[in-house]
């Protein structure tokens, strides 16, 4: 599944010249997806969606995506393994790449495993724009 969507932000990507920032979500839960994709979507991404780690890990060497948003659980290939398969790519180094919980204990298993860092559910619009400025800036 793939979602696009046209902003003001995506308008003046394309007028500068830059391509909009393109992310992969893994998420195994629809209501997480479409909360999600909204809000990339509002920051002017577009977004490809996998249902596990396994999905997630062909997107990604089929697109190269520079962010990575992944649940920490899924069944078939959860976020770690997906995190751990990425990082042991030497094209996925430079990913910038992020773990999603409800349970903030996770977030050592995410750090250990390749994650920058852990978001809590529900992901906030706020905390999406701020990493989504982070990647375009870098």
């Amino acid at each position: 599944m793939s979602a696009a969507s046209a902003s003001s932000s995506d308008l003046r990507d394309t007028q500068a010249g830059r391509e909009p920032l393109r992310v992969l979500v893994a998420e195994d839960d629809r209501v997480q997806q479409i909360l999600l994709c909204t809000h990339l979507e509002a920051c002017g991404c577009l977004v490809d969606i996998a249902e596990d780690g396994h999905d997630a890990l062909e997107m990604w060497q089929a697109h190269r995506h520079r962010l990575v948003i992944t649940d920490c659980r899924m069944p078939r290939m959860d976020g770690y393994e997906l995190a751990k398969a990425l990082r042991a790519d030497p094209a996925g180094a430079d990913v910038r790449l992020v773990g999603t919980s409800a349970d903030t204990e996770d977030a050592p298993l995410a750090l250990a495993a390749g994650m920058e860092q852990l978001l809590q559910k529900p992901v906030s619009g706020a905390q999406i724009a701020a990493l989504c400025a982070a990647v375009k800036g870098s």
